[in-house]
């Protein structure tokens, strides 16, 4: 079997954490925009979270060969604990599928001037439609729609200055737009949780075929370089030019089509498939762990999640991300002291 380099342990711990909402620029606005200065103090603070949590997944997955959500997290044989961890998992996903409908509703009335209830329905049909007919093939597309809207968002960003003029960079340690995030160290640490909570399921897995612990190392050193220029070529334009795209639902997109119109056009298209392919992913994870479960069929299943999240999309998608990602932020603190317990657990057993 071909083992796996540092460049692919690089590219999928970038990509682990690059989804619809982080390259909308509301998740980044919400999470560390809104703080200005300190904002950009919480991003150094949470490309750093993430490189060490990171590797104490792969160090997990490596000495024990358990590649399970729930078993990295918790290596006690406690079944109703893993039972809680699994079921939070779920739920994140859920929140997953969720947001990326309402973002659709979002980008569609941001465009077109849809009501965003419409589009939050269009893209729960279109979800449901092509999760019945089994069309699992659909989600590889997720690795051809995100490097292409990192490349759309760095041009964005690279001509941004060209059409509007950057404002004063201030240092807010307080927020005032989301009540639950409460200061800059608090948000940057709930940001870090919540996305980890998809990093372990992804990085998991590639402990089986790895050459060997210095390619987590290298690894680890690309893909933390390739992060932060994604981070800041995202979270900037966020910060210096919060007076001008800061109210919209997606202020990459505003800034996208202030830059030039048919490079908005372009950036909303992908954006469009970006949320398609998280919100369908999200649902096939779900499926696929309660029908693992033997808790129903799959097509009952399929509408019966399409329908509540239908419904929770109506919330609308910019206070999705102001209230239920912090929820499950703060939710993910338990998932990040579970990994540190088990990394610890498993040092002081070696040593």
């Amino acid at each position: 079997m071909r083992k796996i380099s540092a460049l692919t342990v690089a590219t999928v711990f970038t990509g682990s954490f690059l989804g619809a909402g982080f390259l909308s620029g509301q998740e980044l606005l919400q999470f560390f925009g809104v703080f200005g200065g300190y904002g950009l103090a919480g991003m150094v603070l949470s490309i750093c979270a993430f490189c060490l949590f990171s590797a104490l997944v792969l160090f997990v997955a490596r000495r024990t060969g358990q590649t399970e959500f729930d078993r990295i997290i918790v290596k006690a044989d406690l079944p109703w604990l893993r039972g809680l961890v699994n079921a939070v998992f779920l739920f994140f996903l859920f929140d997953v599928l969720v947001t990326m409908v309402a973002g659709a509703g979002a980008l569609l009335e941001q465009v077109f001037g849809l009501p965003a209830a419409a589009g939050n329905a269009l893209m729960t049909a279109l979800i449901l439609l092509v999760a019945l007919s089994g069309t699992s093939g659909l989600l590889a597309s997720f690795n051809i729609v995100v490097p292409l809207l990192v490349a759309a968002a760095a041009v964005v960003s690279l001509l941004s200055p060209s059409v509007l003029s950057p404002g004063p960079i201030e240092a807010r340690p307080f927020s005032t737009g989301a009540p639950l995030l409460g200061n800059w160290l608090l948000s940057a640490l709930s940001f870090v949780s919540y996305n980890m909570m998809a990093a372990v399921s992804i990085l998991a897995p590639l402990s089986r075929d790895m050459e060997g612990p210095g390619t987590v190392r290298r690894g680890l050193a690309v893909g933390t370089g390739l992060l932060a220029l994604i981070f800041v070529c995202i979270l900037l334009p966020m910060v210096v030019y919060q007076g001008e795209i800061g109210g919209e639902a997606l202020p990459m997109l505003a800034l996208a089509d202030r830059v030039a119109a048919p490079l908005g056009i372009v950036y909303a298209l992908l954006l469009f498939a970006g949320m398609f392919t998280g919100g369908l992913s999200s649902l096939y994870g779900i499926t696929a762990r309660l029908q693992a479960a033997g808790r129903g069929g799959h097509r009952r299943t399929v509408v019966l999640l399409c329908v509540p999240a239908f419904f929770g999309s109506l919330f609308g998608f910019t206070d999705l991300v102001r209230f239920v990602y912090p929820i499950c932020g703060y939710v993910g603190f338990f998932a990040l002291l579970g990994i540190l317990h088990h990394a610890f657990l498993l040092r002081r057993e070696g040593a």
